[in-house]
């Protein structure tokens, strides 16, 4: 087990300054500076996912500084810790040794979990906080003492301060009430005590969630169905961010995750007791989706790092599947592991080698390098400010990127762009994201009419653009 937590250390340390931040990351940069009462505050308005994570995260950047590796640090440390939680997880249902290795091995060279362990962002804390939940949950549901509860309370609680979809895991701990209906029987005073004490700090959330049910407000997700949904968590789950294994890849995490929910081993004395264990992991795989889908279709939120608690369970029925394969034919088991395994090696190589995130490093370093300092510069979309200013410290005019998505004209595009650029002699223009602002490029084909393109240069997601006006041709107050 030592040496699986390592080898899970070491696929997700090095790499962590690999790639730039993404606007995500420097938000919790900047949240992270926040007053305690601005971040509360902050709880129910619309994009903001909860303020724990940025409370735990200010100690640790006034120690270490805000740099990428000190950012993403704790994320790979939650995320190497999901490992030996995942034996521990196993064991606690009753299961074997072999399952619990074999899924702490799927845990620790996963290219999902390994991303997101290379994130500066709440998502493996709150993997780690729900895995706490489950095993507490189960240990106190099996009467190893009334302190489980107390543990199980506390871990749910945080994990609804780290995301605020997490609730969704509560129809996972009424479904385990009931496939363990026996022990929840004999323990019920503990269960229900346990339940009602998650509805007060619950209560913030429900607040935020029925304003924004009812409102019907975007929250910026695109929607999908669940068939959709589903397929999509399954292409990460079994490839990672760049998915090139395709349907191979697909093919063999379905075919496992069948057999781990269905195949029989005739030799097995207790196969109730295992057929309970794969209905709570098919619980645990399914109705958390399946709950964010239910709200989605009154306001679309999915998306696929908000239910990263839900991999252990699929991780572990793959497990299960390789294990039942091997009482049938030892062959095909090993056959399938050591596919799975190289697809994951190769699945984190990919994600370590291609830039997916947007490079304003890259960009930054650019104009920095130019021969005359850039004056003005525009950045489109405006949010992304943040994450060009971590990377560009010089001083620079911005400023801010027309948005016209919402059907401005042109006649207003030019009268804007007039005003946003008179008595400038030269402009820089940062583009990334320029859909969800300027789906229509109004605000480039204006400049590409008005102004010469001395030159551009083109990073991952992130394009850059010199445009010089002629002598004269811009003065806002002539027009």
């Amino acid at each position: 087990m030592l040496g699986l937590t390592w080898v899970a250390f070491l696929l997700r340390v090095p790499g962590l300054a690999g790639q730039s931040l993404w606007r995500d990351e420097v938000d919790s940069l900047y949240f992270a500076g926040w007053e305690l009462r601005l971040l509360l505050e902050q709880l129910t308005a619309t994009g903001h996912n909860g303020p724990l994570y940025y409370l735990l995260l200010r100690p640790w950047l006034q120690l270490t500084g805000a740099t990428e590796f000190a950012l993403r640090y704790p994320s790979a440390l939650m995320g190497t810790l999901a490992v030996p939680l995942g034996y521990t997880l196993v064991r606690q249902l009753g299961l074997s040794r072999r399952a619990g290795l074999l899924l702490s091995l799927l845990l620790a060279t996963s290219p999902y979990l390994v991303w997101y362990s290379q994130e500066g962002k709440m998502y493996t804390l709150l993997l780690v906080m729900v895995m706490l939940a489950v095993i507490a949950h189960t240990r106190a549901l099996a009467g190893e003492g009334a302190r489980w509860w107390g543990v199980f309370v506390l871990a749910t609680t945080l994990s609804f301060y780290l995301h605020i979809l997490a609730p969704m895991m509560l129809p996972v701990y009424g479904a385990a009430a009931l496939i363990f209906f026996s022990q929840t029987r004999r323990r019920w005073r503990g269960w229900l005590a346990s339940m009602a004490c998650l509805t007060l700090p619950y209560l913030p959330l429900v607040i935020w969630q029925a304003s924004m049910f009812r409102a019907g407000v975007s929250q910026g997700h695109p929607f999908y169905p669940f068939k959709q949904q589903f397929s999509l968590l399954l292409e990460l789950y079994s490839g990672g961010l760049i998915k090139f294994a395709g349907p191979t890849g697909l093919v063999l995490v379905v075919f496992l995750l069948l057999a781990g929910l269905f195949l029989v081993n005739p030799r097995a004395r207790a196969e109730a007791y295992t057929l309970r264990r794969r209905l709570l992991l098919a619980a645990w795989l399914l109705l958390p989706p399946l709950a964010i889908y239910l709200i989605s279709l009154r306001v679309p939120v999915f998306e696929d790092r908000y239910v990263i608690y839900i991999t252990p369970a699929f991780y572990l029925l793959l497990a299960l599947g390789l294990i039942l394969i091997r009482h049938h034919a030892r062959w095909l088991a090993g056959l399938c592991l050591g596919l799975l395994l190289a697809l994951n090696l190769l699945g984190i190589w990919q994600q370590q080698r291609q830039p997916i995130k947007a490079d304003f490093r890259a960009a930054a370093a650019y104009l920095a390098q130019q021969p005359t300092r850039p004056q003005a510069i525009i950045i489109q979309i405006p949010y992304l400010k943040r994450t060009f200013d971590y990377y560009y410290r010089a001083e620079y005019k911005f400023l801010e990127g027309l948005w016209t998505n919402g059907g401005k004209p042109p006649a207003e595009v030019d009268r804007d762009m007039l005003g946003l650029t008179a008595g400038l002699p030269e402009v820089w223009l940062v583009v990334s994201e320029e859909a969800s602002w300027d789906s229509r490029q109004l605000m480039r084909s204006w400049l590409n009419q008005h102004a010469s393109l001395a030159g551009e240069a083109h990073f991952m997601r992130v394009d850059v653009y010199h445009y010089r006006f002629a002598s004269g041709n811009i003065d806002a107050s002539a027009n």
